[in-house]
């Protein structure tokens, strides 16, 4: 629950800062440093909310490279993907939408750019539970996602068609509830309650920043 404690600002500059250091550090030790922070991040969310959908995201990705490189470039690139995918993961776990927006809108951003980034980030969790439910349904139904290819293909349509029209419909179903509310294009709104950000995250924002900018100057060199 610390994470969810932070300023919903510094959240997004840690889980920005990681995968950029990781593709500026020199590989593999700077990708490795990072990885493992992203992970120690992940696995405080919890195995299964954290750690597991991170790893599993990112084994596709090392098994792909390897694939196409040799062993020290699939380290090195691998570990960078790894702190990307990690990064993320924690992020959609940690950041409360709620507070994104709250945030956004005291810094004076307009109200529907705040909704839409907090949207964005949380989407990617909310397809995949709303996956698993038509999935559920599927096999109630007698659809095995298994088997051969085609029983695989069949279960993939009908995966695929149910979600896609189901996210058409809670984009409209939103769009409508937004412009009722009068969250339209240039609207500016008052923050209820503002999270507290102190001056010790902020300035710990700034040094992710300059700890960024020193490292690419130094690589630049």
């Amino acid at each position: 629950m610390k994470g969810r404690r932070l300023h919903p600002f510094t959240l997004l500059a840690i889980a920005g800062a990681l995968p950029a250091l990781a593709w500026i550090l020199p590989a593999p030790a700077g990708g490795a440093c990072t990885a493992a922070v992203a992970l120690v991040l992940t696995a405080s969310r919890g195995l299964r909310r954290g750690l597991w959908p991170a790893v599993l995201t990112a084994a596709p990705f090392w098994v792909f490279l390897r694939l196409l490189h040799d062993v020290p470039t699939t380290i090195a690139i691998g570990l960078r993907i790894t702190t990307m995918v990690a990064s993320f993961v924690w992020l959609a776990a940690t950041l409360a939408p709620d507070r994104l927006v709250e945030a956004t809108v005291a810094r004076g951003w307009s109200v529907t750019a705040a909704y839409l980034f907090a949207a964005t980030i949380t989407a990617v969790p909310m397809l995949k539970g709303r996956a698993r439910r038509i999935v559920e349904a599927q096999r109630c139904r007698g659809l095995s996602p298994r088997g051969s290819l085609g029983n695989r293909l069949r279960a993939l349509r009908a995966l695929a068609l149910p979600l896609v029209l189901s996210a058409l419909h809670d984009v409209d179903e939103r769009a409508l509830a937004l412009e009722t509310r009068g969250m339209v294009s240039g609207a500016r709104r008052t923050p209820l309650a503002p999270p507290p950000d102190s001056a010790v995250e902020r300035a710990a924002r700034w040094a992710l920043l300059v700890a960024c900018v020193a490292g690419l100057i130094w690589r630049l060199k």
